[in-house]
């Protein structure tokens, strides 16, 4: 089931629509035309209760606002772009450095800011957006669809872009999971696997450096599963210089990029993709901000699996391409699975 409703007006005097789409057990999820931004993630824990798992806010105008990207889609480019500027078949393109000496997330006015079109398509929403030449300093007239389901506790975002240039492109989804109910607290006893065997190292502005490295025997190794804490607690320079917490890239093994598990309400996240990349970020950097119904988000109370492709892979010939050939459509997806620990 979907059902349509309006979220507000823009100062300009666009009404801005959500969506919420419900399975049969009756959990829900909740997407606004507003950035295509997750709203609400409602799923039963091991209590047999609704909980809602994504961080967010209750009015459009806080997240016209929003400095978090809370649930909201990220392009053209998702994560850092050193300096702020890339060449590409000659022409050397400059973008706004939103993010100390950077790009961060494409620009001030990234997607996450924009209104997409909607429309309900079967059992599906489809967002669209089109972005015109130099938006943001990007080359070409890009166009994004974004056809979100959701059936089982599954939200699936498959992506579908175009540009009539050559242009970098990485788009992912931003939402902040707290799998024990957002404004329930911290996420540091979250257990967490992530199926990587490499990880980019970053530097003091969290650029991802070239080449991946190996991460056994670091703070980094999620691969067989641990708290969130017992690496943070590790007091790891690179952790320290990331505010004390994890915003690095791994290189994924396989369409299953990772999974975490809650201590409280057994809530279990699985993320699949056909990306290369995705950035681990704990909400080092989330401070104190008012959330929906009068919670109060402060850092390490949700994280975020961004799929992606690698960061500044523009610049950075080692890492895959990731540049779309002008008039060549390319697809990507980005799966949530929400369930039960206990009905494993």
């Amino acid at each position: 089931m979907i059902a349509k409703s309006l979220f507000g007006v823009l100062s300009d005097g666009r009404h801005v629509y959500n969506y919420t789409l419900k399975d049969e057990s009756g959990q829900s999820v909740t997407i606004s035309e507003y950035g295509c931004a997750i709203l609400e993630i409602n799923v039963f824990g091991n209590d047999g209760v609704l909980h809602d798992v994504a961080l967010g806010y209750a009015s459009l105008s806080e997240y016209v606002n929003d400095k978090c990207n809370f649930g909201v889609t990220v392009g053209r480019f998702a994560n850092r772009i050193a300096g702020g500027k890339f060449t590409l078949n000659g022409v050397t393109y400059h973008l706004p450095k939103n993010d100390g000496s950077n790009t961060l997330h494409g620009g001030y006015n990234g997607f996450g800011k924009r209104v997409f079109a909607s429309r309900c398509e079967n059992d599906s929403v489809i967002f669209t957006l089109k972005s015109p030449d130099l938006d943001e300093g990007f080359p070409g007239n890009f166009a994004l669809k974004v056809c979100v389901t959701f059936s089982d506790g599954r939200i699936r975002m498959q992506y579908e872009y175009v540009c009539d240039k050559d242009t970098p492109a990485s788009i992912t989804n931003h939402n902040y999971f707290n799998l024990n109910g957002h404004g329930r607290g911290n996420i540091l006893n979250h257990t967490v696997k992530i199926n990587a065997e490499k990880y980019c190292r970053a530097n003091d502005e969290l650029l991802a450096l070239a080449p991946c490295v190996n991460v056994e025997g670091t703070p980094f190794d999620f691969r067989e599963g641990k708290k969130i804490a017992d690496g943070v607690n590790t007091y790891s320079p690179e952790l320290i210089s990331a505010c004390g917490g994890y915003d690095h890239c791994y290189e994924i093994s396989g369409t299953k990029a990772a999974e975490a598990v809650s201590d409280v309400t057994g809530i279990k996240l699985e993320v699949f993709s056909d990306m290369p990349a995705m950035q681990f970020y704990t909400g080092n950097q989330i401070g104190h901000v008012r959330g929906k119904n009068g919670a109060v988000y402060n850092s390490f109370d949700g994280f975020a699996m961004e799929c992606q492709k690698f960061p500044n892979a523009i610049n950075e010939p080692s890492f895959p391409d990731c540049v779309i050939k002008a008039g060549q459509p390319e697809k990507s997806y980005i799966e949530y699975r929400l369930s039960r620990a206990d009905k494993q």
